[in-house]
């Protein structure tokens, strides 16, 4: 599960004609998931340059990418709470996938990010909404205990859970004309496993900070994937695990 939601983001990419040649924005970046799926759509003829605040993100992509002798791929140290600068302009698309529910001022950072975007480029966002979520989940402790933890840790991180919904109001907000907006859904069957246990994991020391749990011991990390794929099969339900909202938007001014 190093990328999750890779399905849905190729959707995304191909949802919104990218091809071959372009130049294309990844805003923040991350690790470069998301940018390394773009080097499968733009080619050799395009570029694609990632931005991120976090320095060992950035560092691992670039790492990766030297390994992967991408000559066309760069990745750049940001911080997208302010008014980032960039060696590079007139990009045909920018994208972005779970980072504006993490951002304080979503409209301000996608309007700055606008003045790298030519005119009738193409802005794309995929964004997760777990204010809804999970749909479905009954009689299922060991399920409910991980998203309870991981939903108050993200609550006191102050991550807008809602993003989804707010999608379309914020790319119309900050002028783009939005192009089309839609949502897919993430399920679990007895023998389709969720990806709670990979990011309890993940967020294992968030928890900690957030003082969401006092002691890792209190998920049972090493034994968690085990306990959910038991529940599962014991309840043989289906229920909806996540809500990911999709949204293409075009810039409309110069």
């Amino acid at each position: 599960m190093a990328s999750i939601g890779e399905d849905i983001t190729r959707k995304l990419i191909e949802s919104s004609g990218i091809k071959n040649g372009m130049k294309v924005l990844d805003l923040g970046c991350g690790n470069g998931n998301v940018t390394f799926l773009l080097a499968d759509y733009i080619g050799q003829d395009g570029l694609i340059v990632g931005i991120d605040s976090n320095e060992n993100a950035i560092n691992e992509a670039k790492l990766k990418s030297k390994k992967l002798g991408l000559s066309n791929i760069f990745f750049h140290l940001g911080n997208l709470d302010q008014d980032f600068k960039l060696g590079y302009s007139g990009f045909d698309a920018v994208i972005v996938r779970r980072v504006l529910m993490y951002l304080p001022n979503p409209k301000k950072t996608i309007q700055t990010t606008l003045n790298y975007l030519k005119p009738k480029g193409l802005f794309l966002a995929q964004e997760n909404d777990l204010s809804l979520t999970p749909i479905g989940l009954k009689s299922m402790p060991e399920h409910i205990k991980i998203i309870s933890l991981i939903k108050k840790t993200l609550e006191k991180e102050n991550v807008n859970l809602k993003m989804g919904l707010e999608l379309n109001t914020i790319l119309t907000d900050v002028g783009l004309s939005v192009e089309k907006v839609w949502v897919e859904t993430a399920i679990s069957t007895p023998n389709q496993p969720t990806p709670w246990a990979y990011l309890g994991k993940m967020m294992k020391d968030r928890m900690l900070e957030q003082k969401v749990i006092n002691d890792v011991s209190e998920i049972g990390l090493e034994t968690l994937e085990k306990r959910l794929s038991e529940e599962r099969v014991i309840n043989q339900s289906t229920f909806i695990t996540d809500l990911v909202f999709c949204g293409i938007g075009r810039k409309i001014t110069s």
